[in-house]
């Protein structure tokens, strides 16, 4: 399956993290580049601060799955969003989808991450400045990540939007927002059955990495979760929150807002998303 920004998307540019973080490249408004870190290079979508003297703050941020979230074409857009409303810098790792691969495609993401994370502290970015950022299935790969970071990346705070952190979403669940709710996600659950069902072998279903919710991890970072108050799956992203180690986390739940609420915002819900998300990103970790 091909990436969600593909239709937009052409790699013209090679740089390297040092050369995106100078103050005339950072200029920009957008651009995407392939980052050369070791000879490898690696596909990203770079949104750039308004202020230069912002750049040293950054958001490294996985997408969800477009059909999952029915955000087909606008992921770009949100990004552009997300960075505009913090004035921070904004990567948003590429990645492809591919059937039947998930966990390698959870590990290849993690070493990109990994890569960069390290490339930013070499070029004088401070860790409390990094934020890793995901919505929807894209904080299932997120968290996925924790899984396989053993202190490697020292990650000080995460947000996650309307994340996905279970699979209980094939036959019966124990979550009430799902049995209570479901018309408000018409075809959510059969969204995410056919996502994961395509993505997970099915013996691979019961394995650790696949199940963040079930994880006890003293590592995790300070989180923000924001969810829609009519998601249908806020239940799993309230039981991830209130399972987490001792810190400086955050449950937001937006009135009036569904999953994927990002496709979609008026400016009273607009605000109260970023309300939140840059008091969380101001704070200390």
């Amino acid at each position: 399956m091909k990436n969600v920004f593909d239709s937009e998307i052409t790699y013209k540019l090679y740089r390297t993290v040092g050369e995106i973080l100078h103050p005339a490249i950072s200029k920009k408004n957008l651009s995407d580049y392939r980052i050369i870190i070791d000879d490898k290079k690696y596909p990203m979508r770079v949104f750039f601060p308004k202020k230069v003297s912002e750049i040293h703050k950054v958001i490294l941020y996985v997408h969800g799955n477009a059909e999952v979230t029915e955000c087909e074409g606008k992921y770009s857009s949100i990004c552009r969003l997300i960075n505009t409303k913090t004035d921070r810098l904004l990567i948003a790792i590429e990645y492809e989808e591919e059937k039947n691969h998930y966990e390698e495609m959870i590990q290849k993401i993690y070493e990109t991450i990994k890569h960069i994370y390290q490339e930013l502290l070499e070029h004088g970015i401070r860790e409390e400045d990094i934020c890793f950022m995901g919505d929807s299935t894209g904080c299932h790969i997120m968290t996925g990540i924790h899984y396989y970071n053993h202190g490697e990346i020292p990650i000080k705070k995460a947000v996650l939007f309307y994340p996905t952190l279970s699979l209980e979403y094939f036959g019966k669940t124990s979550y009430e927002s799902i049995t209570k709710q479901e018309n408000f996600n018409p075809g959510l659950l059969g969204r995410l059955e056919d996502y994961f069902s395509r993505m997970i072998p099915k013996n691979d279903m019961d394995k650790e990495c696949f199940h963040p919710i079930k994880r006890k991890d003293e590592s995790i970072p300070n989180t923000l979760i924001i969810v829609g108050n009519v998601d249908i799956i806020k239940d799993e992203a309230k039981e991830y929150y209130e399972n987490l180690p001792k810190g400086n986390h955050k449950y937001v739940e937006i009135a009036f807002s569904s999953h994927g609420f990002f496709q979609d915002l008026d400016k009273e819900i607009e605000k109260e998303v970023f309300d939140a998300l840059n008091k969380f990103l101001e704070e200390k970790s």
